[in-house]
C-alpha cells in the first residue's frame, strides 16, 4: 500500500510540475499581451513578460527538484 501512495505522490507531483511550467509562461505573455495593448507597444512587452514566464517556469522547476532531492535525502537518512 505504501508503493502505491509513492507512487501516485510522484504522478500528482509531475501533473503539478507540468502545469506550473504551463501556465507560469501563459500568464507572462498575457499580462504582456494586455500590457502592450494598453500602452499601445506590441510587441516588446509581450516579449519581456513572455520571457519572466519562462524565468517563472523555470524556478517552479528548481523548486521542485531541490524538494524531490530533500525527499530522496531523508528517505536515505531513515
Amino acid at each position: 500500500m505504501k508503493q502505491w501512495r509513492s507512487t501516485w505522490q510522484t504522478v500528482g507531483d509531475a501533473l503539478q510540475l507540468g502545469a506550473s511550467i504551463v501556465f507560469a509562461i501563459i500568464i507572462g505573455a498575457a499580462i504582456g499581451y494586455y500590457l502592450d495593448k494598453w500602452l499601445n507597444t506590441f510587441p516588446v512587452l509581450s516579449i519581456i513578460f513572455f520571457l519572466l514566464g519562462i524565468g517563472a517556469a523555470a524556478r517552479n522547476v528548481w523548486i521542485a527538484v531541490r524538494r524531490e532531492l530533500e525527499r530522496d535525502r531523508s528517505k536515505k537518512d531513515q
